[in-house]
């Protein structure tokens, strides 16, 4: 005899306890499988409403990574851009499978919504939304279609990260926007009769259609498929193919300019009784080189590596004969100067996008002499300065200068030398003024204009000065300080390639 047993209520209470736990078993596997994207904070004015939006629409679809940390990321890896390579840098080390960016801007006279969705593996665009707007402030209603279209877009461009999509040279696929079905069609008031062997009945009292149409459908077997749906009609959202990426303006390989030169000097002891020098100003030439032989690993942690060059400038015054204010006969001495420097320099772009503010820090070892002729005793030929003493700054300069592009085509900039000097030449010796300490400062500044691809015409001025104190008495007196001081401007022309 077989024997029956019922399921009483204990037995439900154990299934729906089953049932719970498998509910809940996979909830928690759908919030694990959700993917990890950055919504990076918009800019421009009344952007963060739009920013709103689209975390609204997408935090039920996937994990956001805070803003704070996408932030903390980009500091340290010096990638505070939008560009495809800042943008895969962080989020590489964010995890993000999707970055969405965005920007309101005034694009002409008009302002435009402009939102991103970027692969995270490589940070190109899959999708770009634009929106026109009547002025910064974006309504309810293009929230609202942001809304809709971002959450589109986001899939398109997880499936084809989960597929292994991605090439930079493929174009991405349109995405159809929610469309409501098309209306049926119209039916006709006075349908043609039937012919006449549609009507009667079959053998078996089945009714025979009056019309194809009428035809009753055959079920769905793996012979007879269902028919596939009526296509919807698909609007593609407005896709944009990136650019290329080539090596950026502020990563050149070379950095050359040649120009003119117009200084002058003046030379000043204390006591004031003792020789000093004055001038006007003379012409002279001018040239400045710097290599960046690592320029093409711009893409390295933010372009630091980029800037790290090795420069050189020459400056050669051509100044004519100087005469003794003292001699009677103003018999002249050739007069010379020299300044020559080199050694390395290291660009830092702080922030790609314009104004572009760049930070540029060099060591230079260097060298400036300025020399006058001596004066010989016909009857005892002794050799005798009609001047103040000549000078040969041996010098280690340590400086910084920073610039701003105020457009692309143009820069402003400003830079500051110290110059610890080493050796100042003869002033310093026993048989000048004595012993001492020196050292010295120079401070520049001017603009860049690029007129055609590279090629830049620029104007600077300088001040340049050399603080001399004497610790001892020489030969020639008894000296407390001197300052030399030289001054003046340039104007060049040079390339950067």
């Amino acid at each position: 005899m077989r024997r029956s047993r019922s399921i009483g209520p204990g037995d439900g209470n154990i299934a729906r306890l089953v049932s719970v736990a498998l509910l809940a078993a996979w909830a928690a596997a759908a919030r694990a499988e959700k993917p990890l994207i950055a919504v990076v904070p918009f800019t421009g004015p009344q952007a963060k409403s739009a920013e709103a939006a689209v975390v609204r629409a997408l935090r039920k679809k996937a994990r956001l990574v805070p803003p704070a940390r996408w932030k903390a990321s980009a500091a340290k890896l010096f990638a505070h851009t939008h560009s495809p390579d800042d943008v895969a840098s962080v989020a590489a080390d964010v995890g993000a499978k999707v970055v969405i960016t965005g920007v309101v801007k005034r694009d002409g006279r008009a302002w435009q919504l402009a939102v991103s969705v970027r692969d995270g593996e490589s940070g190109h665009s899959r999708d770009k939304l634009k929106y026109p707007l009547k002025g910064p402030r974006i309504t309810p209603k293009t929230l609202a279609l942001l809304a809709d279209e971002v959450s589109l877009a986001f899939e398109h461009a997880l499936s084809a990260a989960l597929i292994g999509g991605g090439d930079d040279d493929s174009e991405p696929a349109p995405i159809a926007k929610k469309n409501p079905p098309p209306p049926p069609p119209p039916v006709e008031k006075n349908p043609p009769p039937p012919p006449p062997e549609a009507k009667g009945k079959t053998k078996k009292g089945t009714r025979i259609a009056k019309s194809e149409d009428e035809a009753p459908p055959l079920a769905p077997t793996s012979e007879n498929p269902p028919p596939p749906p009526p296509p919807t009609e698909k609007t593609p959202i407005a896709v944009e193919k990136p650019a290329p990426q080539g090596r950026p303006r502020w990563a050149p390989y070379l950095d050359v300019s040649a120009g003119v030169s117009i200084s002058g000097r003046g030379f000043d002891f204390a006591p004031t009784t003792l020789p000093h020098f004055s001038s006007g100003v003379v012409g002279g030439l001018h040239l400045d080189l710097t290599i960046y032989p690592l320029a093409g690993f711009w893409r390295v942690a933010g372009g630091a590596l980029a800037g790290l060059g090795f420069g050189a400038v020459l400056d050669k015054p051509f100044w004519p004969a100087s005469t003794a204010k003292t001699d009677p006969n103003h018999v002249p001495y050739s007069t010379s100067e020299l300044r020559v420097a080199g050694g390395l320099r290291w660009r830092f772009v702080l922030y790609k996008p314009v104004p572009r503010p760049e930070l540029v820090l060099s060591v230079l070892g260097g060298l400036h002499s300025f020399s006058i002729a001596k004066m010989t005793d016909a009857t005892t030929g002794m050799v005798t300065d009609v001047g103040p003493p000549d000078v040969a700054y041996t010098y280690v300069a340590f400086g910084g200068t920073v610039r701003l592009h105020f457009a692309e085509w143009a820069r402003i900039f400003a830079g500051f030398q110290y110059q610890l000097v080493i050796d100042p030449g003869a002033v310093t010796t026993t048989d000048e003024y004595g012993p001492g300490s020196v050292f010295g400062i120079r401070v520049d500044g001017g603009l860049d204009f690029f007129v055609w691809r590279g090629l830049k015409v620029s104007g600077l001025g300088f001040y340049q000065r050399f603080a001399i104190t004497f610790t001892a008495q020489g030969m020639r007196g008894i000296a407390n300080s001197a300052a030399d001081q030289y001054f003046g401007g340039i104007l060049a022309v040079g390339y950067e390639l």
